[in-house]
C-alpha cells in the first residue's frame, strides 16, 4: 500500500513540475487545522513532508496563522509552539486576519510562488481547487497524502499544450513565406531529374606515351667476374724450367 502511494505521489509530483514549474526545494505553507490534526495524530510534520515528497521541504507560515493559534489558547498552544519553529512567511497584514483569507491571498490567482498548501480546512480546499498549479496535502487519518490535481488544473494544462501546438504571434507574420517556400520545394522535388550520360574513358589518356625516360634502352654492364687464380701443379713447373742435367 506505502509503495502504491509513494507512485502516486510521484505521479502528481510530475504533473505539476511539468505543467506549472513546482520546483525542488518545496515550500509548502501549512495553517493551524493542519498543525492541529498533526498533532493529535502525533506526527512530526518536518520529517514526513520531506518522506512524502521525496525531496527538500521548507514548512512555511504566516503572522496571521500564527495569531489564530495564540488566540486558541491551551487547545492548540502545542500547535502554536510547533508554527513558531517555521519559516516565517511575510504575508504584509499589520492586523492579523483569518488564517483562510491570509493563505487565499498568498496563492493569488495564479500560485506564482509556486507554493504547495496543508490544510485541513475544506472551504480553504474547495477555494484553492479553484486556482490552477497549486498542491494541496492533507491528512488522511495519521497518513499524509498529496491530493490530485483539480480540473481547473487539467484544463489549464490541456489548454497549454493546444497553445503549444498552434502558432505564436511572432511566427503568425512568417507563415506565407514559410507556405511559399514548401510549395517550392514540393513542385522542384516532383521535377523529373535529368540523367547525365555517362562518358567512358579517353583513349589518349590510355594510351603509353612514345617519350623515353633519359637513361632507359642503354645496356647496364654486367658486373666483372673475379678471375679465378690459376694453380700451376709441380708437373707443369718442371716442365717449363728444366734442370740441367750431370753430364752437361
Amino acid at each position: 500500500m506505502r509503495v502504491k502511494r509513494n507512485k502516486n505521489h510521484r505521479r502528481i509530483l510530475r504533473f505539476f513540475r511539468l505543467t506549472f514549474g513546482v520546483q525542488e526545494p518545496y515550500h509548502v505553507l501549512v495553517d493551524g487545522t493542519f498543525l492541529t490534526h498533526a498533532l493529535q495524530q502525533r506526527i512530526y510534520v518536518k520529517e514526513q513532508l520531506p518522506k512524502m515528497l521525496e525531496g527538500r521541504t521548507t514548512p512555511m507560515v504566516t503572522n496571521c496563522v500564527l495569531e489564530e493559534l495564540r488566540s486558541l489558547g491551551d487547545r492548540a498552544l502545542g500547535a502554536a509552539i510547533i508554527a513558531k519553529g517555521y519559516y516565517r512567511l511575510k504575508c504584509g497584514h499589520e492586523d492579523p486576519i483569518v488564517a483562510s483569507k491570509c493563505i487565499a491571498q498568498q496563492i493569488g490567482q495564479q500560485n506564482e510562488r509556486r507554493l504547495l498548501v496543508a490544510t485541513q480546512d475544506p472551504e480553504l480546499l474547495q477555494t484553492l481547487r479553484d486556482v490552477p498549479g497549486v498542491p494541496l496535502i492533507r491528512l488522511h487519518g495519521p497518513v499524509p497524502q498529496l491530493e490530485e490535481p483539480s480540473k481547473t488544473s487539467q484544463k489549464r494544462k490541456a489548454s497549454l499544450e493546444t497553445q503549444k501546438v498552434r502558432a505564436a504571434e511572432w511566427e503568425k507574420p512568417k507563415l506565407p513565406k514559410l507556405k511559399a517556400k514548401e510549395i517550392q520545394a514540393k513542385a522542384l522535388a516532383e521535377q523529373p531529374k535529368k540523367v547525365r550520360k555517362k562518358k567512358g574513358a579517353n583513349p589518349l589518356s590510355c594510351k603509353k606515351s612514345k617519350k623515353s625516360k633519359p637513361g632507359a634502352g642503354v645496356p647496364t654492364p654486367a658486373p666483372e667476374a673475379n678471375p679465378k687464380r690459376r694453380v700451376r701443379s709441380r708437373r707443369m713447373r718442371a716442365q717449363e724450367n728444366p734442370e740441367p742435367s750431370e753430364a752437361a
